[in-house]
């Protein structure tokens, strides 16, 4: 994972919030030095801010819009790892990966219809939301899925 990751690219208050609030066995915590926080901050890439906007107005409209923004991120983040979403973000399975996907962003979960891989399916709304005409994300290129993933054209294999 990027050391980015490690923040969510939340502001330092609010990553202090979700940790307080996942985690309260740990008591409170302490800020980072605030110039230290904020270089780590300036390597998110903008793919992350443009997932976490995507995901968020794809929220599940039952669900609480913290949790979704805090979960937005999350995943956001994870997806920038370099292997299977559910890997990156600690999960046992791909299934859980959907299973939070439907509760909390089910409208982007319905529209998985090809049971397409959920880190190249984000990555390919993204691009679609763009306007681009394909987004590969990180990682994908050294998995051994590669070639079930994105199966080459005609065109390109020759």
């Amino acid at each position: 994972m990027p050391l980015f990751a490690w923040t969510l690219g939340l502001p330092q208050r609010t990553l202090l919030e979700v940790v307080k609030y996942c985690f309260p066995e740990l008591g409170p915590l302490k800020l980072m030095p605030g110039k230290q926080y904020k270089a780590i901050l300036q390597s998110v890439p903008a793919e992350h801010g443009e997932l976490v906007a995507m995901l968020f107005a794809n929220r599940s409209p039952h669900e609480s819009m913290q949790h979704a923004d805090w979960l937005a991120h999350c995943i956001a983040a994870a997806a920038m790892g370099s292997r299977h979403l559910w890997q990156d973000m600690g999960l046992g399975e791909r299934a859980a990966v959907s299973a939070l996907l439907q509760r909390y962003f089910e409208p982007l979960y319905r529209r998985n219809t090809g049971e397409i891989k959920w880190k190249r399916f984000l990555f390919a709304e993204l691009a679609s939301l763009l306007g681009k005409e394909a987004l590969q994300p990180p990682g994908c290129a050294q998995c051994p899925q590669f070639p079930v993933c994105f199966p080459l054209s005609g065109s390109e294999r020759t």
